[in-house]
């Protein structure tokens, strides 16, 4: 059996490109790791915002004297934090505090992340 140059020469570029494959093939494991904590903040702010949407929903037909309000506070899975404080020319200042978890995305973390809201309505 009879090698010419130019094959010989190809299995050694051959060898080279697996090498190379291998090298390109261990980026991919601080990528990942960087991709999944990226998708950790996103999905984690999204949930802060969509919580304080609906926080802000809430305490205002809390002052608008929506009766279904105070239910959906205590529907809701979140730890919550009321403070009013009465304004000088009357009505009154609503203060709510939330804490809600976010869904984990990887094993990153040792536990779920927390997400804090706040939200103020005026009571006349």
């Amino acid at each position: 059996m009879r090698f010419r140059a130019s094959e010989i020469a190809d299995k050694s570029s051959y060898r080279d490109d697996e090498r190379g494959s291998i090298e390109a093939g261990l980026t991919f494991i601080p990528t990942t790791a960087f991709f999944l904590l990226v998708l950790q903040l996103v999905l984690s702010s999204g949930i802060q915002v969509a919580e304080r949407i609906s926080l802000q929903n809430v305490v205002t037909r809390s002052a608008l004297g929506d009766s279904r309000s105070t239910e959906l506070f205590a529907m809701k899975d979140r730890d919550i934090r009321t403070e009013s404080m009465s304004l000088p020319g009357g009505g009154e200042l609503i203060l709510v505090n939330s804490e809600v978890s976010s869904p984990r995305v990887s094993n990153f973390l040792a536990g779920n992340p927390r997400m804090k809201a706040e939200a103020i309505a005026i009571r006349e």
